[in-house]
Protein backbone atom coordinates (compact mmCIF):
# COMPACT_ATOMS: atom_id res chain seq x y z
CA UNK A 1 0.00 0.00 0.00
CA UNK A 2 0.87 3.26 -0.83
CA UNK A 3 -0.28 6.93 1.01
CA UNK A 4 0.59 10.05 0.21
CA UNK A 5 1.58 11.61 3.56
CA UNK A 6 0.99 15.40 3.89
CA UNK A 7 2.79 16.87 6.92
CA UNK A 8 1.18 20.06 8.96
CA UNK A 9 3.40 23.27 9.62
CA UNK A 10 5.75 22.45 12.53
CA UNK A 11 5.97 18.54 12.36
CA UNK A 12 8.92 16.96 12.09
CA UNK A 13 9.77 14.43 9.97
CA UNK A 14 11.85 11.09 11.12
CA UNK A 15 15.34 11.10 9.68
CA UNK A 16 15.37 9.80 5.99
CA UNK A 17 17.32 6.96 6.56
CA UNK A 18 14.38 5.33 8.60
CA UNK A 19 11.93 5.61 5.74
CA UNK A 20 11.39 4.10 2.39
CA UNK A 21 10.45 7.20 0.16
CA UNK A 22 9.73 7.93 -3.03
CA UNK A 23 9.29 11.18 -4.71
CA UNK A 24 6.51 11.75 -7.55
CA UNK A 25 7.15 14.53 -10.07
CA UNK A 26 4.89 17.20 -7.41
CA UNK A 27 7.30 16.38 -4.79
CA UNK A 28 5.18 15.60 -2.49
CA UNK A 29 6.65 12.19 -0.38
CA UNK A 30 5.48 8.65 -0.96
CA UNK A 31 5.83 6.74 2.43
CA UNK A 32 5.08 2.92 1.66
CA UNK A 33 5.42 0.77 5.07
CA UNK A 34 2.44 0.10 7.30
CA UNK A 35 4.70 0.49 10.53
CA UNK A 36 5.77 4.16 9.82
CA UNK A 37 2.62 4.83 8.88
CA UNK A 38 1.63 3.49 12.45
CA UNK A 39 4.38 5.30 13.67
CA UNK A 40 3.43 8.38 12.18
CA UNK A 41 0.16 7.99 13.43
CA UNK A 42 0.49 8.12 16.85
CA UNK A 43 2.93 10.99 16.72
CA UNK A 44 1.00 13.03 14.85
CA UNK A 45 -2.12 12.18 17.47
CA UNK A 46 0.18 12.84 20.45
CA UNK A 47 1.37 16.34 18.75
CA UNK A 48 -2.37 17.20 18.13
CA UNK A 49 -3.20 16.86 21.80
CA UNK A 50 -0.17 18.78 23.00
CA UNK A 51 -0.96 21.49 20.90
CA UNK A 52 -4.52 21.73 21.76
CA UNK A 53 -3.25 21.18 25.89
CA UNK A 54 -1.15 24.39 25.03
CA UNK A 55 -3.43 26.32 23.43
CA UNK A 56 -3.87 29.38 25.24
CA UNK A 57 -7.37 29.92 26.39
CA UNK A 58 -9.37 33.59 25.11
CA UNK A 59 -9.02 36.40 26.57
CA UNK A 60 -10.79 39.87 25.19
CA UNK A 61 -10.09 43.36 23.32
CA UNK A 62 -12.50 46.17 24.16
CA UNK A 63 -12.65 48.69 21.26
CA UNK A 64 -13.48 52.35 22.46
CA UNK A 65 -15.11 54.87 21.07
CA UNK A 66 -11.59 57.13 21.25
CA UNK A 67 -9.98 54.44 19.07
CA UNK A 68 -8.13 53.26 21.83
CA UNK A 69 -8.18 49.48 23.20
CA UNK A 70 -8.35 48.15 26.61
CA UNK A 71 -7.27 44.19 26.37
CA UNK A 72 -7.87 41.93 29.57
CA UNK A 73 -10.46 39.26 31.25
CA UNK A 74 -13.96 40.41 31.30
CA UNK A 75 -14.83 39.85 35.31
CA UNK A 76 -18.31 41.00 35.24
CA UNK A 77 -20.74 42.95 33.24
CA UNK A 78 -24.32 44.83 33.39
CA UNK A 79 -25.97 47.30 31.40
CA UNK A 80 -23.80 50.62 33.03
CA UNK A 81 -19.95 49.21 33.32
CA UNK A 82 -17.61 46.45 32.33
CA UNK A 83 -15.25 45.32 34.80
CA UNK A 84 -11.91 44.34 32.96
CA UNK A 85 -8.99 42.66 34.21
CA UNK A 86 -5.49 44.27 32.90
CA UNK A 87 -1.72 44.49 33.27
CA UNK A 88 -2.69 47.64 34.52
CA UNK A 89 -4.90 46.43 37.36
CA UNK A 90 -8.92 45.40 37.31
CA UNK A 91 -10.46 48.40 35.94
CA UNK A 92 -14.12 49.24 35.15
CA UNK A 93 -15.53 50.69 32.03
CA UNK A 94 -18.87 52.89 30.94
CA UNK A 95 -20.64 49.85 28.74
CA UNK A 96 -20.91 53.26 26.15
CA UNK A 97 -17.73 53.89 25.88
CA UNK A 98 -17.15 50.17 24.42
CA UNK A 99 -17.72 50.04 20.61
CA UNK A 100 -17.22 46.19 19.98
CA UNK A 101 -15.23 43.40 21.87
CA UNK A 102 -13.23 40.54 20.14
CA UNK A 103 -11.53 37.61 21.12
CA UNK A 104 -7.73 37.50 21.66
CA UNK A 105 -4.46 36.12 23.31
CA UNK A 106 -4.72 36.83 27.05
CA UNK A 107 -1.16 38.39 28.17
CA UNK A 108 -1.46 36.45 30.93
CA UNK A 109 -1.77 33.12 29.17
CA UNK A 110 1.15 33.74 26.93
CA UNK A 111 3.05 34.71 30.16
CA UNK A 112 2.01 30.93 31.51
CA UNK A 113 3.38 29.68 28.43
CA UNK A 114 6.53 31.42 27.70
CA UNK A 115 7.47 31.06 31.37
CA UNK A 116 7.23 27.25 30.70
CA UNK A 117 9.81 27.34 27.87
CA UNK A 118 11.98 29.46 29.62
CA UNK A 119 15.85 28.62 30.58
CA UNK A 120 16.52 28.93 34.22
CA UNK A 121 19.75 31.21 33.30
CA UNK A 122 20.20 34.80 33.62
CA UNK A 123 20.10 35.46 29.41
CA UNK A 124 16.54 33.43 29.93
CA UNK A 125 15.12 35.44 32.82
CA UNK A 126 16.56 38.59 31.62
CA UNK A 127 14.96 37.96 27.76
CA UNK A 128 11.52 37.18 29.50
CA UNK A 129 11.67 39.78 31.61
CA UNK A 130 11.82 42.41 28.23
CA UNK A 131 8.88 40.43 26.72
CA UNK A 132 7.04 41.25 29.86
CA UNK A 133 7.75 44.87 29.48
CA UNK A 134 6.47 44.94 26.26
CA UNK A 135 3.43 43.29 27.32
CA UNK A 136 2.94 45.57 29.85
CA UNK A 137 3.48 42.53 32.93
CA UNK A 138 5.34 44.84 35.16
CA UNK A 139 5.48 42.68 38.17
CA UNK A 140 5.90 39.98 36.41
CA UNK A 141 9.02 41.87 34.61
CA UNK A 142 10.73 42.74 38.22
CA UNK A 143 10.29 39.41 39.20
CA UNK A 144 12.33 37.99 36.36
CA UNK A 145 14.66 40.77 36.49
CA UNK A 146 15.59 39.88 40.01
CA UNK A 147 16.21 36.33 39.18
CA UNK A 148 18.60 37.01 36.79
CA UNK A 149 20.61 39.05 39.03
CA UNK A 150 20.35 35.62 41.62
CA UNK A 151 21.92 33.64 38.91
CA UNK A 152 24.91 36.29 37.48
CA UNK A 153 25.46 38.97 40.71
CA UNK A 154 27.51 40.76 37.77
CA UNK A 155 24.42 40.66 34.56
CA UNK A 156 24.72 44.22 33.66
CA UNK A 157 21.21 44.58 31.49
CA UNK A 158 19.28 43.32 34.42
CA UNK A 159 21.07 45.57 37.19
CA UNK A 160 20.84 48.44 34.31
CA UNK A 161 17.10 47.62 34.26
CA UNK A 162 16.27 47.59 37.80
CA UNK A 163 17.84 50.85 38.30
CA UNK A 164 20.72 49.63 39.60
CA UNK A 165 24.49 51.16 39.05
CA UNK A 166 28.00 49.95 40.07
CA UNK A 167 29.74 51.85 42.56
CA UNK A 168 33.41 50.41 42.52
CA UNK A 169 32.99 46.05 43.25
CA UNK A 170 29.20 46.59 44.55
CA UNK A 171 26.07 47.42 42.58
CA UNK A 172 23.97 50.51 44.04
CA UNK A 173 19.91 50.89 43.92
CA UNK A 174 20.04 54.61 42.50
CA UNK A 175 16.74 55.29 43.40
CA UNK A 176 17.51 54.67 47.03
CA UNK A 177 18.13 58.09 47.67
CA UNK A 178 15.22 59.09 46.05
CA UNK A 179 12.76 56.92 48.16
CA UNK A 180 14.50 58.28 51.48
CA UNK A 181 13.70 62.06 50.21
CA UNK A 182 10.38 61.33 49.61
CA UNK A 183 9.74 59.06 52.66
CA UNK A 184 10.51 62.86 54.71
CA UNK A 185 7.61 64.61 52.91
CA UNK A 186 4.38 64.56 54.16
CA UNK A 187 2.50 61.76 52.86
CA UNK A 188 -0.13 62.52 49.65
CA UNK A 189 -3.41 62.40 50.95
CA UNK A 190 -5.32 59.10 49.66
CA UNK A 191 -6.75 58.99 46.33
CA UNK A 192 -10.24 58.38 45.25
CA UNK A 193 -11.18 55.45 44.15
CA UNK A 194 -12.43 56.72 40.79
CA UNK A 195 -9.11 58.54 40.20
CA UNK A 196 -7.14 55.21 40.43
CA UNK A 197 -9.50 53.53 38.19
CA UNK A 198 -8.89 56.73 35.95
CA UNK A 199 -5.15 56.12 36.02
CA UNK A 200 -5.92 52.02 35.18
CA UNK A 201 -7.44 52.76 32.41
CA UNK A 202 -4.85 54.92 30.78
CA UNK A 203 -2.29 52.53 31.86
CA UNK A 204 -4.14 49.98 30.03
CA UNK A 205 -5.20 51.82 26.49
CA UNK A 206 -1.67 53.10 26.63
CA UNK A 207 -0.05 49.77 26.98
CA UNK A 208 -1.89 48.34 24.20
CA UNK A 209 -1.11 51.62 21.92
CA UNK A 210 2.67 51.05 22.74
CA UNK A 211 2.11 47.39 21.51
CA UNK A 212 0.43 48.15 18.49
CA UNK A 213 2.70 51.03 17.47
CA UNK A 214 5.75 49.06 18.23
CA UNK A 215 4.26 46.56 15.74
CA UNK A 216 3.29 49.20 13.41
CA UNK A 217 6.85 50.12 13.03
CA UNK A 218 9.12 47.51 13.06
CA UNK A 219 6.71 45.12 10.42
CA UNK A 220 5.48 47.91 8.53
CA UNK A 221 7.80 51.05 8.81
CA UNK A 222 11.22 49.38 9.15
CA UNK A 223 9.87 46.76 6.10
CA UNK A 224 11.91 46.68 2.63
CA UNK A 225 9.23 46.87 0.95
CA UNK A 226 7.36 50.84 -0.08
CA UNK A 227 4.20 48.72 -0.10
CA UNK A 228 4.48 47.47 3.55
CA UNK A 229 5.70 51.21 4.81
CA UNK A 230 3.18 53.34 3.31
CA UNK A 231 0.66 50.99 5.02
CA UNK A 232 2.06 51.32 7.95
CA UNK A 233 2.51 55.03 7.44
CA UNK A 234 -1.07 55.37 6.57
CA UNK A 235 -1.68 53.60 10.25
CA UNK A 236 -0.01 55.96 12.35
CA UNK A 237 -1.60 59.09 10.96
CA UNK A 238 -5.32 57.35 11.23
CA UNK A 239 -4.63 57.62 14.82
CA UNK A 240 -7.01 60.34 16.88
CA UNK A 241 -6.88 58.81 20.16
CA UNK A 242 -4.76 60.99 22.65
CA UNK A 243 -4.19 58.65 24.73
CA UNK A 244 -1.51 57.24 21.38
CA UNK A 245 0.24 60.49 22.13
CA UNK A 246 2.97 59.48 24.49
CA UNK A 247 3.02 55.76 23.19
CA UNK A 248 3.36 57.24 19.70
CA UNK A 249 6.31 59.14 21.03
CA UNK A 250 8.04 56.80 22.79
CA UNK A 251 8.29 54.29 19.92
CA UNK A 252 8.83 56.38 16.93
CA UNK A 253 11.23 58.30 18.16
CA UNK A 254 13.97 55.62 18.49
CA UNK A 255 13.45 54.75 14.60
CA UNK A 256 14.66 56.18 11.20
CA UNK A 257 14.87 59.47 10.68
CA UNK A 258 11.88 58.77 7.97
CA UNK A 259 10.30 57.28 11.09
CA UNK A 260 10.75 60.59 13.31
CA UNK A 261 9.63 62.60 10.53
CA UNK A 262 6.49 61.24 10.57
CA UNK A 263 6.22 61.27 14.24
CA UNK A 264 6.33 65.44 14.13
CA UNK A 265 3.85 64.75 11.26
CA UNK A 266 1.41 62.64 13.58
CA UNK A 267 2.29 64.93 16.37
CA UNK A 268 1.31 67.74 14.33
CA UNK A 269 -2.32 66.43 14.06
CA UNK A 270 -3.11 67.19 17.95
CA UNK A 271 -3.96 69.76 19.48
CA UNK A 272 -3.16 68.32 22.91
CA UNK A 273 -0.73 69.74 24.91
CA UNK A 274 1.22 67.08 24.85
CA UNK A 275 1.57 66.95 21.24
CA UNK A 276 2.41 70.49 22.03
CA UNK A 277 5.29 69.72 24.41
CA UNK A 278 6.40 66.62 22.07
CA UNK A 279 7.28 68.57 19.60
CA UNK A 280 8.90 71.42 21.39
CA UNK A 281 11.28 68.47 23.15
CA UNK A 282 11.67 67.21 19.54
CA UNK A 283 13.54 70.59 18.06
CA UNK A 284 15.73 70.68 20.83
CA UNK A 285 16.43 66.66 21.12
CA UNK A 286 16.45 65.65 17.67
CA UNK A 287 19.83 64.50 15.88
CA UNK A 288 18.75 65.40 12.75
CA UNK A 289 18.23 68.89 11.90
CA UNK A 290 16.07 68.06 9.01
CA UNK A 291 13.53 66.69 12.00
CA UNK A 292 14.38 69.46 14.18
CA UNK A 293 13.25 72.15 11.18
CA UNK A 294 10.30 70.18 10.40
CA UNK A 295 9.14 69.95 14.01
CA UNK A 296 9.70 73.34 14.07
CA UNK A 297 7.52 74.23 11.70
CA UNK A 298 4.92 72.64 13.37
CA UNK A 299 5.47 74.61 16.33
CA UNK A 300 4.68 78.13 14.29
CA UNK A 301 1.57 76.81 12.48
CA UNK A 302 0.39 76.18 16.66
CA UNK A 303 1.34 80.08 17.54
CA UNK A 304 1.45 78.98 21.19
CA UNK A 305 3.13 81.65 23.80
CA UNK A 306 4.44 78.44 25.85
CA UNK A 307 7.15 77.28 23.80
CA UNK A 308 9.35 80.82 23.91
CA UNK A 309 9.59 81.01 27.70
CA UNK A 310 11.11 77.57 27.70
CA UNK A 311 13.09 78.01 24.59
CA UNK A 312 14.07 81.41 26.66
CA UNK A 313 15.21 78.98 29.91
CA UNK A 314 17.51 76.95 27.63
CA UNK A 315 19.15 79.75 26.89
CA UNK A 316 20.55 80.13 30.99
CA UNK A 317 21.16 76.56 30.45
CA UNK A 318 25.52 75.59 30.57
CA UNK A 319 24.88 73.24 27.22
CA UNK A 320 26.08 74.82 24.32
CA UNK A 321 24.43 72.63 21.98
CA UNK A 322 20.95 72.90 23.96
CA UNK A 323 21.50 76.99 23.68
CA UNK A 324 22.38 77.08 19.89
CA UNK A 325 18.96 74.59 18.95
CA UNK A 326 16.93 77.17 21.46
CA UNK A 327 18.24 80.00 19.57
CA UNK A 328 17.10 78.73 16.06
CA UNK A 329 14.07 78.07 17.58
CA UNK A 330 13.46 81.60 18.98
CA UNK A 331 14.47 83.16 15.86
CA UNK A 332 11.76 80.61 13.50
CA UNK A 333 9.05 81.59 15.85
CA UNK A 334 10.01 85.25 15.65
CA UNK A 335 9.88 86.04 19.57
CA UNK A 336 11.66 89.25 19.95
CA UNK A 337 11.45 89.37 23.30
CA UNK A 338 14.56 87.41 23.70
CA UNK A 339 16.54 89.51 22.13
CA UNK A 340 18.72 90.24 25.45
CA UNK A 341 19.01 87.21 26.36
CA UNK A 342 20.13 86.18 23.17
CA UNK A 343 23.01 88.96 22.89
CA UNK A 344 24.04 87.39 26.43
CA UNK A 345 24.59 83.84 24.61
CA UNK A 346 26.90 85.06 21.71
CA UNK A 347 29.82 84.08 23.25
CA UNK A 348 31.28 82.65 26.29
CA UNK A 349 34.96 81.48 27.71
CA UNK A 350 35.07 78.03 28.91
CA UNK A 351 37.67 75.62 29.57
CA UNK A 352 37.91 73.03 27.00
CA UNK A 353 40.13 70.18 26.47
CA UNK A 354 42.01 71.36 23.42
CA UNK A 355 44.26 69.14 20.97
CA UNK A 356 47.83 70.79 20.72
CA UNK A 357 49.04 69.42 17.39
CA UNK A 358 52.35 68.03 16.67
CA UNK A 359 51.51 68.60 12.85
CA UNK A 360 50.97 72.10 13.26
CA UNK A 361 54.37 72.55 14.93
CA UNK A 362 56.02 71.26 10.89
CA UNK A 363 53.54 73.22 9.24
CA UNK A 364 55.55 76.24 9.27
CA UNK A 365 58.42 74.61 7.93
CA UNK A 366 56.94 74.54 4.63
CA UNK A 367 57.67 78.46 4.82
CA UNK A 368 61.13 78.26 5.28
CA UNK A 369 61.72 75.24 2.83
CA UNK A 370 59.96 76.74 0.50
CA UNK A 371 61.04 77.92 -3.02
CA UNK A 372 63.75 75.23 -3.69
CA UNK A 373 64.69 74.58 -6.80
CA UNK A 374 65.08 71.08 -8.35
CA UNK A 375 66.98 69.72 -11.56
CA UNK A 376 65.19 66.74 -13.32
CA UNK A 377 67.55 64.32 -15.03
CA UNK A 378 66.30 65.44 -18.05
CA UNK A 379 68.20 68.63 -17.47
CA UNK A 380 65.04 71.30 -16.92
CA UNK A 381 64.39 72.91 -13.69
CA UNK A 382 61.19 74.01 -12.05
CA UNK A 383 60.58 74.98 -8.66
CA UNK A 384 58.94 72.98 -5.36
CA UNK A 385 56.37 75.72 -3.55
CA UNK A 386 54.85 73.58 -1.36
CA UNK A 387 57.31 70.69 0.43
CA UNK A 388 55.79 68.51 1.79
CA UNK A 389 56.77 66.38 5.14
CA UNK A 390 56.41 62.65 4.81
CA UNK A 391 57.35 60.68 7.35
CA UNK A 392 54.39 61.25 9.52
CA UNK A 393 52.76 58.52 6.98
CA UNK A 394 55.40 55.90 7.85
CA UNK A 395 53.95 54.94 11.27
CA UNK A 396 57.34 55.63 13.03
CA UNK A 397 56.17 58.58 14.48
CA UNK A 398 57.23 58.59 18.40
CA UNK A 399 56.06 62.04 19.17
CA UNK A 400 52.02 62.20 19.53
CA UNK A 401 49.66 65.08 19.39
CA UNK A 402 48.82 66.29 23.18
CA UNK A 403 45.22 67.19 24.72
CA UNK A 404 45.40 70.12 26.90
CA UNK A 405 42.78 72.24 28.80
CA UNK A 406 42.66 75.80 27.85
CA UNK A 407 39.65 78.48 27.88
CA UNK A 408 39.28 79.42 24.94
CA UNK A 409 36.22 81.43 23.23
CA UNK A 410 33.21 79.63 22.31
CA UNK A 411 31.21 81.82 19.13
CA UNK A 412 27.37 80.39 18.84
CA UNK A 413 26.62 80.84 15.16
CA UNK A 414 23.22 79.71 15.39
CA UNK A 415 22.62 82.83 18.32
CA UNK A 416 23.85 85.23 16.24
CA UNK A 417 21.63 84.37 13.06
CA UNK A 418 18.54 84.06 15.41
CA UNK A 419 19.39 88.20 16.08
CA UNK A 420 20.07 88.66 12.63
CA UNK A 421 16.57 87.37 11.84
CA UNK A 422 14.48 89.52 14.92
CA UNK A 423 16.58 92.72 14.62
CA UNK A 424 17.37 92.91 10.67
CA UNK A 425 20.93 94.23 12.39
CA UNK A 426 24.11 91.99 12.02
CA UNK A 427 26.79 93.60 14.53
CA UNK A 428 28.74 90.10 14.53
CA UNK A 429 29.76 88.96 17.65
CA UNK A 430 30.16 92.34 19.47
CA UNK A 431 28.19 92.12 22.12
CA UNK A 432 28.95 95.83 23.31
CA UNK A 433 27.61 96.95 20.12
CA UNK A 434 24.44 95.36 20.00
CA UNK A 435 24.18 96.39 23.51
CA UNK A 436 24.60 100.08 22.54
CA UNK A 437 21.87 98.97 19.84
CA UNK A 438 19.42 97.83 22.22
CA UNK A 439 19.80 100.33 24.77
CA UNK A 440 19.03 102.85 21.84
CA UNK A 441 16.01 101.41 20.75
CA UNK A 442 14.54 101.26 24.25
CA UNK A 443 11.64 103.60 25.03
Amino acid sequence: MVVDVFLPWGFAMPPARCLPVHTRHHGRPRIAHPAVLRNLAARFAAMLLTTCAAAPTSADVLHLATGGTVEGEIVSKDDQNYVVRTTAGTITLPADAVTRIEVAPSPFQEYELRLADTADTAEGQFALAEWCQERGLSTERRKHLHRAVELDADFAAARGALGHVRVGEFWVDARTTVRRDRSARPEEEPRAEGDRNDERVVGAIQSNWMRRIRTVRTQQLESQLEKMRAAGRTAILEIRDPLAILPMTRVLSGGSRSTRELLVEALGSFTEDEATMNLAALVLVDGDRGVRERAVSRLKSRDDPRIAPQMRRALRSDNDELIRRAAYVLGEIADTSAVPELIDALKVRRWKMVEVPVRGYFGEWQQVFSGQTITTISGQVRVAHNPQIGVFDAGFVTIQSELQRREVTVYRTEVLEALKLLTGENFGFEIPAWKRWLEEKRP
